[in-house]
């Protein structure tokens, strides 16, 4: 019988995968890369995966407790727990690279390609984190939308009203209460102007937004002492959050949503059964491209009941209280 490992025993975080490949790996340049682009992959561990999938335990209900009297029996009753697998998914991303155009420009328009790609790949990431549908498209994971669905348990609007309203930090406050062990904000780009104008009114926010300083020395956002995460800087692919959702109250399409989360261990996190590996393999026989492959298996997990909740129906307006 031929014994499958997982790729890893404990939870990392891409950076610290990064740091494990020697610096002559091309890998460890592309991951680099890849979490130099965004600021959610920097922050989502990793959790080992086997055969494809993680199984692992959620819990159902929590055993009743209480005092007994004199001569009465202790209590017995215990909790309930719900077997779950989450799967991985295939990544294979080949760059070809025409070698009439690397003799004329040398290898380092090789590398620029390479670049482009981990740019492209680190927010195709990011992206189905926030938006993966596997009901509308079975080689994706589920990402945090499709699995936010119940109101008041891990779902709540910002506002009944068509089109939307402005962001209310009450709100916020609710939703960072229905998350189990909160760590992160994601949010969108276009909203953090607004929390940038939330910050200097002290009458609105008293203290609750700040600023600190990332491993990257990069400024963020915090809101209730959580750095509020908004994927990437802008480019020619799509924001993580746009503002295209349509309201709870219908309307256009014209608002976006917050999402809390609990990055953790036990709570959501990334899995993979082959970790990100990028392959030269050189010349293609009988063709006149030099080719680089990407190889990936991974997936997303949420292991405990209440590790994630999203607020919808949010508008690019001035925050209010």
């Amino acid at each position: 019988m031929v014994s499958i490992t997982a790729t890893i025993s404990t939870p990392i975080t891409f950076l610290e995968y990064s740091k494990s490949l020697t610096e002559q790996d091309p890998t460890r340049t592309f991951v680099e890369n890849m979490i130099a682009e965004s600021d959610v992959m920097r922050a989502i561990p990793i959790l080992p995966a086997m055969y494809g999938k993680r199984a692992y335990m959620d819990i159902g209900a929590l055993p009743a407790v209480g005092f007994r009297g004199l001569n009465e029996p202790g209590n017995q009753a215990t909790g309930s727990f719900n077997l779950r697998e989450e799967d991985t998914f295939f990544i294979d991303e080949y760059i070809f690279v025409d070698r009439a155009i690397i003799d004329r420009l040398g290898p380092e328009h090789k590398y620029r390609q390479e670049k482009l790609k981990s740019i492209a790949l680190s927010q195709y990431f990011t992206q189905n984190i926030i938006k993966g549908d596997n009901s509308s498209n079975v080689r994706t994971p589920n990402g945090l939308q499709a699995r936010c669905t119940t109101l008041n348990t891990n779902l709540l609007n910002n506002s009944a009203a068509s089109g939307g309203a402005a962001l209310s930090l009450a709100n916020l406050d609710q939703l960072y209460w229905m998350v189990n062990k909160p760590t992160h904000w994601l949010a969108p780009r276009g909203l953090m102007p607004f929390f940038d104008n939330a910050a200097r009114n002290n009458t609105l926010v008293n203290q609750t937004v700040a600023y600190a300083e990332d491993d990257f020395g990069r400024r963020i956002i915090k809101f209730k002492g959580l750095p509020i995460l908004f994927g990437y800087e802008p480019d020619d692919s799509p924001d993580m959050l746009p503002f295209n959702e349509v309201a709870a109250g219908g309307g256009g399409a014209v608002t976006s949503s917050i999402y809390c989360v609990s990055f953790r261990d036990g709570g959501f996190y990334a899995i993979e059964q082959t970790p990100l590996t990028m392959m030269p393999e050189g010349p293609m026989v009988g063709q006149p491209f030099d080719s680089t492959h990407l190889k990936w298996d991974w997936g997303l997990a949420r292991e405990h009941p209440r590790a994630i909740a999203r607020l919808t129906s949010i508008t690019a307006a001035a925050i209010v209280a």
